[in-house]
């Protein structure tokens, strides 16, 4: 099976997408049905690290999607492959070609509004169609959870019989990133002081003022707490980011909060290994990936209800409603008061948890879904 990747992007790439890359490529490469894979890709979007397994890589200049992927198309209809793959729910003229894209983005179509500015609620509407668009034209679709497939044979009436399930990975413990502890943690944290753990994109629907309302819940109780963000701003969010920092500086919160920015991987894992809790904030998600790897780095996990959160933590995590920092509160009091036996346990159960996903598996996978799109 010859193999074609396309990441059609406009011209960026998220860390999530890119650690995709790096597990997976690979591996589809290595498998003994697929033949060839060439890649395709905005120029100077993927480095070359993550474009080097693949027999070829193609660019096409970035302006090229304004002109509907015209550039694009001429070199994908050149490598006259088996299959194409679109990781990025977009879709590209094939000429016919079998296709498969993944749907790994449910905000813009679960809540493109949410609390967004009008800006980014325009962009997740655009979103939306073009997955809508890309999910109703291909051979096959990737769901990477039970929770995304549910919705597109429900909410989009898809054939269930068209969309497969196919869960991302998390790394294996000998292979996580050695820690390192961030520079921007003061002497509390790196004195082993307690400190909450939220990670990931800095925007709206993340729901990080619940971990801030809970925080100033219990700030009195647990003088010592604080609450670390890492993540960068992620969408034209400025003023969401502004009104979340005086929500924090309302409760008197500014010497607990703690705005870490984008931390290497070595510096997360830190935070996963030393954290009193890693809170699972987000309003909707596709696959929880960061939580997961806050649980196979031996992290006690409290996260919200909304899906698809038990279908991946079941009984390894506790639990919260979304938008109730008094229940949030009341976790985080229950992790801190736990004795050492159980809070070892219901880590260790949470990295039992987090290996049940692998990388291994995901590709085997995937193309098992490639291959029923090629046939």
């Amino acid at each position: 099976m010859r193999l074609a990747i396309v990441n059609l992007t406009g011209g960026g790439m998220s860390g999530g997408y890119r650690k995709y890359l790096k597990e997976v490529l690979p591996r589809l490469v290595a498998s003994s049905a697929v033949t060839r894979v060439d890649m395709l890709s905005p120029a100077d979007t993927v480095p070359p690290e993550l474009s080097r397994p693949a027999t070829t890589h193609g660019e096409w200049a970035r302006g090229d999607r304004w002109r509907g992927f015209r550039e694009a198309r001429r070199l994908l209809l050149a490598l006259r492959p088996d299959i194409v793959y679109l990781p990025t729910a977009r879709w590209i003229s094939s000429n016919g070609l079998p296709t498969v894209v993944m749907v790994q983005n449910m905000e813009p179509l679960i809540n493109p509004g949410y609390a967004n500015p009008w800006f980014e609620r325009a962009v997740n509407v655009a979103r939306r169609k073009a997955t809508k668009r890309a999910c109703t034209n291909a051979t096959r679709i990737i769901a990477i959870s039970a929770f995304v497939r549910d919705f597109l044979t429900t909410s989009w009436e898809i054939s269930p019989e068209r969309v497969g399930t196919v869960y991302h990975g998390v790394v294996s413990a000998g292979a996580r990133a050695v820690p390192v502890r961030p520079g921007v943690l003061g002497r509390e944290e790196a004195n082993g002081g307690p400190f909450l753990f939220v990670a990931g994109s800095v925007r709206p629907m993340r729901g990080i003022e619940d971990g801030v309302l809970a925080l100033a819940r219990l700030k009195n109780s647990l003088p010592g707490l604080r609450l670390v963000v890492a993540g960068a701003l992620e969408g034209r969010v400025g003023q969401w980011s502004a009104g979340l920092r005086a929500l924090v500086s309302e409760h008197g919160l500014d010497s607990r909060v703690v705005w870490a920015g984008k931390l290497s991987e070595g510096e997360m894992t830190w935070c996963y290994e030393n954290c009193a809790a890693f809170l699972m904030t987000s309003r909707v998600e596709a696959c929880p990936n960061i939580a997961l790897e806050a649980m196979n780095s031996g992290s006690v996990t409290i996260s919200t209800r909304n899906p698809p959160m038990p279908e991946f933590f079941v009984d390894s995590a506790l639990y919260y409603d979304a938008g109730n920092p008094d229940q949030l509160a009341l976790q985080i009091e229950r992790v801190l008061a736990m004795p050492a036996r159980e809070r070892s346990g219901l880590a260790e159960s949470g990295r039992e948890r987090a290996h049940w996903f692998n990388w291994e598996e995901c590709a085997r996978r995937t193309v098992e879904e490639l291959g029923a799109a090629a046939r």
